[in-house]
């Protein structure tokens, strides 16, 4: 059988242990890593910062997406409400002929059931458009606002402090999220 061949291994780091009494400027510093491993632990750090860069990114854009989600929901509630006071918008004029066809029947036509009716149909379509935002504008008794209302005619007052008030309203007015819909047509006090 063949011998194998021995290997010899010279160890040429210098390790300073308990028993070790050099004192040469080429001593060994236990305490320092091998190089290998602090190239390591420099791209570990070079990892570590460059992951922290992508989270503070990455929490950047999903703040800015958080705002675009805002922003497309206020627009979609806006662009919905709108189009919603359209379709009230379009409704008004039904109620005002309503309006108008029970005020033009006689006093035993509106107690009829069918005036009933009619009066319950009437009221049933606006409380249902008031609990969606519809607001109906009263302005009789108050200062004339011509953002409000619309005046149709004068009235003549006696008194300085009904001067410029809605005295009488003729139609009804409506608002729909802050929106004239449909201005309240009045007479305003005058003194002659």
């Amino acid at each position: 059988m063949s011998e194998e061949p021995k290997i010899e291994f010279i160890d040429k780091r210098r390790i300073k242990s308990i028993d070790d009494t050099c004192n040469e400027d080429g001593e060994a510093d236990l305490d320092r890593l091998p190089t290998f491993v602090e190239k390591l632990n420099e791209q570990l750090e070079g990892n570590d910062a460059r992951l922290k860069e992508y989270i503070v990114a990455h929490k950047e854009k999903m703040a800015e997406m958080d705002l675009l989600r805002k922003r497309l929901e206020e627009d979609a509630e806006r662009r919905a409400s709108a189009r919603f006071g359209e379709l009230i918008r379009d409704l008004l004029p039904v109620i005002g002929d309503i309006d108008r066809a029970l005020e033009h029947t006689g006093e035993e036509e509106r107690e009829s059931q069918l005036g009933v009716g009619v009066k319950m149909l009437r009221n049933g379509l606006l409380k249902s458009l008031e609990k969606r935002g519809l607001e109906v504008v009263d302005c009789v008794g108050e200062p004339f606002d011509p953002e409000i209302a619309q005046a149709v005619g004068t009235v003549p007052v006696e008194d300085d402090e009904k001067v410029d008030m809605v005295i009488e309203q003729m139609s009804t007015g409506y608002r729909f999220g802050g929106i004239i819909l449909q201005p309240a047509m009045v007479r305003v006090g005058r003194k002659d």
